[in-house]
């Protein structure tokens, strides 16, 4: 299954339009509600003197299994429940620009594509590279902890700031 992605937009799944600062409940519809929610706070206060308002409050809905039993993704909302981040690990291709990226297939393969294409980007860390125009980040086996130069995680968000800064 291919999922197109809309730079400042949102994304395509299924026919349907996924907007950014959708709503979270109307998503889970699109999905059919075949989610599990993660929702948590992440306590980092002991990085930041005991200042608890450093901790990251993660809400997130996991898909599994939804068209194969191989694909992964996570819709991630803000604290109003209105879709901010899409995280695809495995089990799609992500269409960008008349771009196909394929799970597995030479993550520089598809940086060159988008070098020739004039779209800007800049590994920031070995096979993680971030491509600030499309606010995309995607990264290669080894960046997530496996082995290989393949692609295995894709990231698109309606706002990359955090990722630039």
């Amino acid at each position: 299954m291919t999922i197109d992605y809309l730079s400042n937009i949102g994304f395509t799944y299924n026919s349907s339009t996924i907007k950014w600062n959708e709503d979270r409940n109307s998503i889970r519809k699109i999905f059919g509600n075949k989610h599990r929610e993660d929702d948590r706070t992440i306590n980092v206060s002991e990085f930041y003197n005991g200042d608890e308002s450093m901790n990251i409050n993660q809400r997130r809905d996991v898909y599994e299994n939804l068209n194969s039993k191989s694909d992964l993704l996570f819709l991630n909302y803000n604290q109003h429940n209105r879709l901010t981040e899409l995280e695809v690990h495995f089990g799609y291709d992500i269409l960008i620009n008349n771009i196909k990226l394929e799970f597995g297939k030479e993550i520089t393969e598809f940086i060159k594509l988008f070098g020739n294409s004039k779209i800007e980007y800049s590994e920031t860390e070995t096979g993680n590279y971030i491509l600030p125009k499309l606010k995309i980040a995607i990264a290669n086996d080894e960046a997530m902890g496996g082995n290989g130069n393949g692609l295995s995680y894709f990231y698109g968000t309606s706002d990359i700031s955090h990722l630039t800064e």
